[in-house]
């Protein structure tokens, strides 16, 4: 399965005594290849070191397993994609604050890729655009 991770899935992979933990894990693990965006990777920096309060030594170690595992493949987004999530996002009529999640759901279409989310409202637009997302 080539997977595009939501940061929510590297977070709950990252914190182990979280609930969806092994979830996560296991998600991660079966993945024959990881997508890994900028902008996923700015947001989970952001989190860990603010709302998680980890050290940025830990962060920098985890960021660095992440886009060095040999299933990693780090791909930029490019004015399809930009374009592509702004339109979706008018078409939704949904808050401009989504527009991280819609950078993400335009990239996980435009590469066919399975999206992979803790995020229920991702999940229903993500479904409603017959993308196939996880768990």
């Amino acid at each position: 399965m080539k997977l595009l991770p939501d940061t929510n899935v590297l977070i709950y992979d990252t914190i182990e005594d979280s609930e969806y933990h092994r979830l996560a894990a296991d998600i991660i693990d079966k993945a024959a290849e990881i997508y890994m965006l900028p902008i996923v990777v700015h947001e989970y920096i952001w989190v860990m070191l603010k709302q998680v309060q980890a050290s940025p030594s830990f962060v920098s170690v985890k960021v660095q397993e992440y886009l060095e595992d040999p299933k990693a493949v780090y791909i930029l987004e490019n004015v399809d994609v930009f374009i592509n999530s702004l339109r979706m996002i008018e078409e939704d009529k949904q808050n401009i604050k989504e527009i991280n999640d819609y950078i993400i759901l335009a990239t996980a279409l435009k590469y066919n890729l399975t999206l992979a989310t803790f995020d229920k409202k991702l999940k229903k637009t993500a479904s409603g655009r017959k993308l196939k997302v996880i768990p």
